[in-house]
């Protein structure tokens, strides 16, 4: 069920349940990875773009196309995909979600994943 996390402004939330109906029904959103090779990570999500942190912003117009932007980071307590999540709606993205369990948590269901090249 989607809910509201308060972060400077509301910033909409999405579990991996719902994440993967998304992935399974192929539906119109893209998934940015917004860790790459950072801390030792290995692994994004499948089919996920990955966006580092710093340059999401400024590719912000590669996003736009799709009609939903699901954004992830590490883990739960990660502000990365937040602050990502916040900057792109204030700047009147629409259908900005962050999926807050990250790739740790994912991983962790033994969801899909693909290496990182």
């Amino acid at each position: 069920m989607p809910y509201i996390k308060e972060w400077k402004i509301p910033i909409k939330c999405i579990s991996k349940e719902e994440l993967l109906e998304r992935i399974n029904n192929k539906k119109d959103f893209v998934i940015v990875d917004t860790i790459g090779k950072y801390d030792g990570n290995k692994y994004k999500i499948k089919g996920a773009v990955t966006i580092d942190y710093p340059t999401v912003i400024d590719r912000r117009e590669e996003l736009l196309g799709y009609g939903e932007i699901i954004i992830y980071c590490k883990h739960k307590d990660c502000v990365a995909s937040k602050k990502i999540a916040s900057a792109l709606i204030s700047l009147n993205v629409k259908n900005v979600k962050v999926y807050e369990g990250g790739i740790d948590e994912w991983r962790a269901h033994n969801l899909p994943v693909e290496e990182l090249i």
